[in-house]
Order: structure tokens, then sequence, then C-alpha cells
């Protein structure tokens, strides 16, 4: 016969046992909802938008930005990519204080006017989403130097991720843009930023 102190060991055991697993999941909960760390400043750096518009460092100001490095004749995960992006995009559709910026490691191919049928393709119909193209000198630059990618086998190296910047121009987080999980994460961080933006403005 199992002894009573026993049978009071065991249910204090899984008791604590149970307490502490829900301690975990509640901080691996709040860590997915908590602002990421500044990582780097985003350099200086000027571009040219899809619909022929300036676009530099300065444009990232007062916006949460999301970025990424594509190319429009890719044939392996930017297609995987622009539709996480278009997504995003459109769940965001209400609320002008977030953008989205696609630059192109293809230049000499992705022509503003090849960049303005991409957008188009891809549903974009106002400012919040950016298709920009520079020189593929500064693109490389931008790369390895700003966002700490690289760039020596651009464009079909180029990196995955999608880059969460903050209002004042600092990289925050990275996140495979080609992952349904990592998106997720994403989201998160993209709902906490807003809701700290709109209460700082």
């Amino acid at each position: 016969m199992i002894k009573k102190s026993y049978i009071i060991s065991l249910v204090t055991i899984i008791s604590f046992l149970g307490i502490s697993a829900t301690w975990v999941i509640s901080k691996a909960n709040d860590s997915i909802h908590e602002l990421p760390a500044i990582i780097k400043k985003v350099p200086n750096f000027s571009m040219t938008s899809h619909t022929g518009t300036p676009f530099n460092q300065d444009s990232l100001k007062n916006k949460i930005s999301i970025l990424d490095f594509i190319f429009t004749s890719c044939p392996g995960p930017c297609p995987i990519m622009s539709t996480n992006m278009r997504t995003l995009y459109k769940q965001y559709k209400l609320h002008p204080n977030l953008q989205f910026i696609s630059i192109s490691v293809d230049p000499e191919y992705d022509t503003q006017d090849v960049l303005k049928l991409y957008a188009d393709a891809n549903g974009v119909n106002d400012e919040r989403w950016k298709f920009l193209r520079t020189d593929m000198e500064s693109v490389k630059k931008l790369n390895k130097e700003g966002f700490m990618f690289m760039s020596e086998s651009l464009p079909a190296g180029h990196s995955v991720k999608f880059v969460l910047i903050d209002e004042e121009g600092n990289i925050r987080q990275y996140y495979n843009g080609t992952d349904k999980g990592s998106i997720s994460i994403l989201r998160n961080h993209i709902n906490s930023f807003l809701k700290t933006f709109s209460e700082n403005v």
C-alpha cells in the first residue's frame, strides 16, 4: 500500500512542475511581445523608389519600417518573401505609420519601370510599400556595412531576412522572411512597436 506521505510528496512535485511550466510559458509569451533592443543605426544612403521619388535614411524617421532585399527575376526565395511582405502590407493597411521597403540587389535589370510593374503585381496602390534601387556598389555597401549581410555574391546570394527598423532609424531585429513562424513573431513585434509609437505621438 502506498504511503500517504509518498502521495503527498508526489502531488507536491507535480504541482511544482505545473507551476514551473506555467511560469516558463508565461515568460516565453512575454518575451515575444517585448520590444527588441537596438542593434545598430541604419547608415546614410540614397535611392530612388519605383515611383521615381527619392528615398534615404531620413525617410525612415517617424515610421516603423520592415525592409528586405530582393530582385524581381529571382527564381528562389524572393517570391515567398514578397508574398509574406504583401500579406503584412494588406493586414496593416490602416496603419500609415508602418512602411515596407524592398531594395533591389539587381539594379541593372530592375529598372524603375520593372519595379513599378512588380509593385503593381503585388497590389501596391499607395506609398506604404516602396521598391528601391541604386547602383550596385551602393547596394553592396549598404548590405554589408548597413545591415551586416554578405554582399559578394549578389544578386543570387542575397539575405532572406526581414529587418525591423524603429522610428529613429535603428535596426531592432531580423526575421526569416520565408518562415511563417518567424513572420508571426515579427507581427507581434510590429503590434508592440505601433502601440508604443502611438502612445508617444
